[in-house]
């Protein structure tokens, strides 16, 4: 198991490490690219924007940062989180982790400058904070393989005496959106078995379904939050979009292991999805 980063522990030192969640941006070679009838690009960066009026000590980005996969679009993630760095009075590193549309090894080779980091797992404010990677080449669904169920077990016991928070890209429990649940995390019994193991683990933090969830499951939040960019209708049977505006987390870890979070939208943004378009 790799060693954690130790560089952000000073962060939350006088309070609770405040995390900003951003996931699913879908950006594409060309920054014009649209998703849906939405631009990407902008939608993630008018979340950028209004995120930095309060900054944050660390932001996770949870996959499906791409939609095409490409260098480029990789490159222009890399832009708009280096212009929302620049616009904190401390640049926030940006850990991240590979979604069903991204490409991984792509992303290992272009997400390397900063604020952007490659550690999956991280010590931050007494907390331990790891990110695994639920893809599978080729498949819309996800699975962690043996060897990071491993990790993440591995990981947990290292830091038993440090509240946890585990992130992924594919959900672990139902949505109520059926086509949703269908290509969720395929062996969510396994994780949560790696879990109920683990009694410092505060939180789940995961993307892939386009809309805010927060339940919780033996003590544990169980948490989604909004695409920067488009959402998808709950609770339905077939693929369907919601009107809800680009959105994001913020997430506060106190040192005592308590969790706080709240959603946010940015709703004066100008961009709106197109109902009758195809192509996600």
């Amino acid at each position: 198991m790799a060693e954690p980063s130790q560089n952000d522990n000073s962060r939350g030192s006088n309070g609770p490490v405040h995390v900003l969640h951003v996931t699913d941006s879908h950006l594409f070679a060309q920054r014009t690219g649209r998703l849906l009838g939405l631009v990407t690009y902008d939608s993630l960066t008018a979340v950028l924007t209004a995120a930095a009026a309060e900054p944050p000590d660390m932001v996770l980005a949870t996959g499906d940062l791409a939609q095409d996969g490409t260098a480029q679009a990789y490159a222009h993630l890399t832009e708009a989180f280096s212009s929302f760095a620049a616009a904190c009075p401390l640049p926030p590193p940006v850990y991240w982790l590979p979604g069903n549309h991204d490409e991984p090894a792509v992303m290992r080779a272009t997400l390397t400058r900063a604020p952007l980091r490659p550690e999956t797992e991280v010590v931050v404010g007494g907390w331990y904070v790891i990110l695994l990677d639920s893809t599978v080449s080729g498949e819309v669904g996800g699975v962690l393989s043996e060897g990071e169920l491993a990790r993440l077990d591995a990981g947990l016991r290292a830091h038993a005496d440090r509240p946890a928070l585990v992130c992924l890209h594919h959900n672990p429990v139902a949505t109520r959106a059926r086509w949703m649940d269908d290509i969720g995390l395929a062996n969510a019994a396994a994780f949560f078995a790696v879990l109920d193991r683990h009694p410092q683990v505060r939180g789940v933090l995961w993307g892939h379904v386009h809309q805010a969830m927060d339940v919780e499951r033996h003590g544990v939040r169980l948490m989604a939050s909004p695409s920067t960019c488009i959402q998808f209708k709950p609770e339905t049977v077939e693929f369907g979009l919601d009107p809800s505006a680009p959105g994001y987390r913020r997430l506060w870890l106190h040192p005592d292991g308590r969790l706080e979070t709240r959603v946010f939208r940015v709703n004066n943004f100008a961009g709106c999805a197109d109902p009758d378009a195809t192509g996600y």
